[in-house]
């Protein structure tokens, strides 16, 4: 099964709780730490199937405040 991130070009390809990240390229991460690991993007974390838990499920609260402090940084520059 393949979920794609309705933001961003990163779809997710999952076989059970097994997944493999295709087509990487989350706009929300640019900026970040994990800007080169789209398993981070909040929203595909939302969107994938209920067993497959990707990294930014666990980590979600200090990805989107990363995100909001490079928001916050690119205004201001």
């Amino acid at each position: 099964m393949q979920t794609r991130c309705p933001k961003c070009t990163s779809i997710v390809r999952s076989r059970g709780s097994s997944w493999d990240i295709l087509n990487a390229g989350c706009v929300e991460l640019a900026g970040t730490r994990w800007a080169d690991k789209p398993e981070f993007c909040p929203t595909l974390s939302d969107v994938v199937h209920a067993e497959v838990l990707l990294p930014g499920v666990a980590d979600r609260e200090i990805v989107l405040a990363e995100i909001a402090e490079v928001r916050v940084v690119k205004v201001h520059s």
